[in-house]
């Protein structure tokens, strides 16, 4: 009992410091295809006392997680400029949205030259439904809209993953962040258009104002993380 007794004034101010506890931390698939994997490997060496629980949710999932207690800190996407409002924030990411077509889309296979924006355009569209992103699903509206096109959407899907699957089963095209060309499904091909003005997509790790001392901790290592990389 006395050493027991010892040991609560070291926890106490181990969990003061953030260097104990636990953080329940939220996070989008397109997250997990850059660098947060690393990011996690190094807080768990640095601070082993501290309780990871993941959970992998989109935007509006995260948001009634903050709202009931059950997330202290997330990974989102969003256009740029329309991060979540009630958060403090840290871009951890700004990537442009590439395109995702089959391997013997009609288009890309007719000639050697690149199909024009306008006929890729009008191909049946791929795409995340507009609450679990909806900043990032109007950009893309406005993308189509400013070239004089309306969307012509053939499939929902949740997952990145998942409309990368439906891509490859010849659903229609989609548009992505760039970091996802790093899942390499067979059949399907990912293509920039760095001269079209494609609207960006960006990453943030997200916590409310009153977070904890691990929350704290958190931020502060993926921002020196992010400052490496840079």
């Amino acid at each position: 009992l006395v050493e027991q007794a010892d040991q609560v004034p070291v926890r106490v101010r181990a969990a003061a410091s953030g260097e104990a506890g636990r953080l329940s931390l939220g996070f989008v698939s397109t997250v997990g295809y850059g660098d947060m994997p690393r990011w996690l490997r190094l807080f768990r060496e640095a601070l082993p006392q501290v309780q990871l629980a993941l959970r992998e949710a989109t935007l509006d999932v995260q948001l009634r997680g903050f709202e009931s207690g059950e997330l202290d800190a997330g990974f989102v996407i969003h256009a740029p400029g329309a991060e979540p409002a009630g958060f403090e924030r840290l871009i951890v990411s700004t990537e442009p949205l590439v395109l995702a077509h089959a391997q013997d889309w009609g288009l890309a296979g007719r000639r050697k030259a690149a199909p024009a924006l306008e006929e890729v355009l009008r191909e049946p569209l791929v795409v995340f439904p507009r609450e679990i992103a909806p900043s990032l699903f109007d950009a893309l509206l406005g993308f189509y809209r400013a070239h004089g096109a309306t969307p012509q959407i053939a499939q929902e899907a949740i997952q990145m993953q998942t409309i990368v699957n439906l891509v490859s089963a010849g659903m229609g095209v989609a548009w992505v962040p760039r970091s996802v060309c790093a899942l390499q499904r067979p059949g399907v091909r990912y293509r920039p258009w760095p001269s079209a003005r494609v609207p960006a997509c960006d990453t943030s790790l997200i916590w409310r104002p009153d977070a904890s001392p691990v929350v704290r901790r958190f931020v502060d290592h993926v921002r020196r993380q992010v400052k490496v990389k840079a």
